[in-house]
């Protein structure tokens, strides 16, 4: 009888196969599994884990495409945020999106890309949230420390949030500019998120620079453009952060107007940096797209004729680039909140998008004026189950 019952007993499931099925399950049935054991707790909150799981998720989307979309009330400074989910093959209207969250603060409009499921807003206090858990932290306060030379002087602030694919960390970066007549003086702080000293670190001032609205995160460095003058606007510099090392450097600019240009946008695209200027406004075309590339620091001229059909992506003063899809299709969305809102999805590589309306978002702002709900992100969004803390 003991062998009997000895044979009809289960074997034990060996706990990296368990692990492996884990890494298949969305967020939410993680989030109540890690009460099941004290091993299984461990297993899921493990980086390598999160890590793991992250890349199945973003790679088992297929054509789908799932974004966050976020939302600023100038009336109150609350920041709603949403998900929807575009269909492959999706043309015209998407599914009702699910409010994630709203979170109370300055309505300040930097919002960064998702790194790893993860976003990071200026909330006056800068915070970094994970929509798949609906987990935020709000970083420590920073001011800078810089007394003004004179009245005459100015601060001015900026964010950027990077991922260090060494360390496997995501920080923020932190900078106060004083402008005193032609002088800068740069102020840097980074901070190392579920770090657990909780502060924030002051590191080398770095190159002067003051620089445009705009941030990208590619394999581990951060760009952005920047002028190297107050008083010449014509010194326009290409800004390099390594997030591992925490260092700058400047990468020269050719002399074409679109690296001057505001209305010009940096994004990534085939994994390396590429400065696009999708209005054809500083060539008189306005059905091309002109795109630098960089390929082993040199900048190579790519140019694209936009069907027209999409030439309402144009149109800065109702749509804005919000940034690029996981496969790299090029996402520009409405400015304002209104019903309907749209989002066009355009394929660089295939030359073609899709103008997708998603509904139900005004269903949420029913108190509100929709003309108060200004757009400030559109990103693809892949589940995350990295923690915060």
């Amino acid at each position: 009888m003991e062998n009997e019952d000895d044979n009809t007993r289960p074997e034990s499931i060996p706990h990296e196969l368990v692990s492996e099925i884990l890494t298949r399950l969305p967020v939410k049935s993680l989030t109540r599994f890690r009460s099941v054991s004290t091993r299984w707790n461990s297993t899921i909150t493990n980086p390598s884990f999160a890590k793991c799981h992250f890349s199945r998720s973003a790679a088992s989307g297929g054509a789908a495409v799932t974004l966050t979309v976020t939302f600023i009330n100038r009336f109150n400074s609350q920041r709603s945020i949403f998900s929807v989910t575009i269909p492959p093959n999706q043309t015209r209207s998407a599914p009702n999106p699910t409010h994630i969250l709203t979170i109370p603060g300055f309505a300040h409009p930097f919002v960064s890309q998702s790194l790893n499921g993860l976003i990071c807003f200026n909330l006056g206090a800068m915070c970094v949230c994970n929509p798949s858990t609906r987990e935020f932290v709000k970083l420590p306060w920073t001011q800078t420390e810089t007394p003004p030379p004179s009245p005459a002087s100015a601060h001015h602030r900026t964010n950027a949030f990077g991922f260090d694919p060494v360390s496997n960390a995501h920080k923020v970066l932190d900078t106060w500019i004083t402008c005193h007549g032609n002088e800068m003086i740069m102020e840097h702080r980074v901070f190392t998120v579920g770090c657990r000293s909780n502060k924030w670190r002051r590191i080398a001032d770095g190159p002067p620079y003051f620089p445009f609205d705009e941030r990208v995160c590619i394999n581990g460095q951060i760009y952005f453009r920047g002028l190297t003058s107050m008083v010449d606007s014509e010194k326009t510099v290409m800004v390099a952060f390594d997030v591992n090392r925490e260092e700058f450097r400047f990468i020269q600019m050719r002399d074409d107007a679109v690296f001057n240009s505001e209305d010009a946008v940096v994004m990534e695209h085939d994994g390396r940096l590429a400065i696009v200027d999708h209005q054809g406004v500083r060539n008189g075309e306005d059905n091309v797209m002109v795109m630098w590339v960089l390929m082993d620091e040199k900048w190579v001229k790519k140019r694209v004729e936009i069907p027209a059909m999409y030439s309402e992506i144009n149109d800065r003063g109702r749509y804005k680039f919000a940034g690029t899809t996981f496969s790299g299709e090029m996402i520009f969305a409405e400015r304002r909140l209104g019903k309907p809102f749209y989002v066009v999805l355009y394929d660089i590589k295939k030359n073609e998008g899709r103008k997708v309306e998603i509904c139900g978002l005004t269903d949420f702002e029913s108190t509100c004026n929709n003309l108060l709900m200004n757009v400030t992100s559109v990103n693809e969004h892949a589940e995350s189950i990295i923690s915060l803390t």
